[in-house]
């Protein structure tokens, strides 16, 4: 906890700012070309090796191997890497709930596959109900599901997950007016945005709506509202087990956001750059251990989440976390946007 102590006493004391009028175009490369690029291929390449998985497991005769399992779970978390960004193509189409539709508090998913196999034959999956179109109903069928009998559902769901992947990555990078160029090249015609400061607003508040949700919705949803009354199947994924790893995998996609992709720790970019440029070298630093201690806080929940918010053991380590996470999205909206160039209170989840 005495990290904690440091970070509050440092936020507080650290000089208010006025918000910067001049966001560089270099900022706006590094965090579309240096994350939000590379977070969609990878996104794309793994979705494609999920959807191959499935097909070969099916043609074996099975569906829950190991090899689709490995694939799923890779794939999910790539998608974990790039849902920081709430702009863009991947809005197009309802694409992000058709990706992920979570919660599910209505249970719309178990229903909506109900409904497939009443009717048999492939179905037309992008058409299809939104909830059973990505990860949490492809989730039921490899973990809950009937083995190979659920293939005529799952090689579409595999399949319509690349497909969005697909189409994500070439609107953001290909064409007469790809998303990109909305971005840092914002005035030029291709619409949406004229200026860096709104190009940055719209890619930080994806890093905000990222953080709020892991405050919101995969920690405390699953904690429940107070203590001893925990919901562990309201954990994100807790069929798979994979609850804790997406959190993870939600911090480090923030993490490198900030850096703009930098491969080494001594290399500055993106919003860290941004504000060494700016001499707001004190906020930079108290950013880069808020956000090396905040992932060595989920490195310490070593179980699924679904496991760890029923052990009295783990309760101090989720509340460090939630705190923590907490303090990043505080130090983000209330330091940073104003040190590099935009007013504070930028989240795509305010007011949800």
């Amino acid at each position: 906890m005495r990290f904690l102590a440091v970070l509050f006493t440092v936020f507080w004391l650290l000089p208010a700012q006025g918000v910067r009028a001049d966001v560089p175009k270099e900022l706006v490369e590094d965090l579309v070309d240096g994350n939000v690029i590379p977070a969609y291929r990878a996104f794309e390449a793994k979705t494609g090796a999920l959807a191959d998985a499935v097909t070969t497991a099916c043609a074996g005769g099975a569906l829950a191997t190991d090899a689709v399992k490995a694939a799923f779970a890779e794939a999910w978390l790539a998608w974990a890497g790039a849902r920081h960004v709430v702009k863009g193509p991947v809005t197009f189409f309802d694409r992000q709930f058709r990706i992920q539709f979570w919660p599910d508090s209505r249970n719309r998913i178990e229903r909506a596959l109900i409904d497939l196999r009443s009717v048999g034959g492939t179905p037309d999956i992008a058409s299809a109900a939104v909830g059973v179109q990505g990860f949490p109903a492809l989730e039921r069928l490899i973990y809950e599901g009937k083995g190979v009998d659920d293939c005529f559902i799952a090689r579409p769901i595999a399949a319509n997950l690349h497909t969005m992947a697909g189409e994500i990555l070439t609107e953001w990078t290909e064409g007469d007016s790809p998303f990109r160029k909305a971005l840092v090249a914002p005035g030029s015609g291709a619409g949406v945005y004229f200026t860096y400061s709104e190009s940055l607003t719209a890619l930080m508040t994806g890093a905000t709506a990222s953080l709020e949700g892991i405050l919101r919705l995969r920690l405390k949803r699953p904690l429940g509202e107070e203590s001893g009354h925990a919901r562990p199947n309201r954990a994100e994924a807790w069929r798979s087990e994979l609850s804790m790893d997406l959190v993870r995998a939600d911090l480090a996609a923030v993490a490198d956001f900030y850096h703009g992709g930098a491969e080494a720790p001594e290399e500055s970019r993106g919003l860290d750059a941004a504000l060494r440029r700016s001499g707001e070298t004190e906020l930079a630093d108290l950013m880069t251990k808020a956000f090396r201690i905040t992932r060595e806080t989920a490195d310490k929940v070593d179980r699924p989440l679904s496991a760890a918010v029923v052990d009295p053991a783990m309760q101090p380590v989720l509340d460090e976390l939630v705190t923590q996470v907490s303090a990043l999205k505080a130090l983000i909206v209330q330091k940073v946007g104003p040190a590099i160039g935009i007013a504070g209170g930028f989240n795509a989840m305010d007011g949800d």
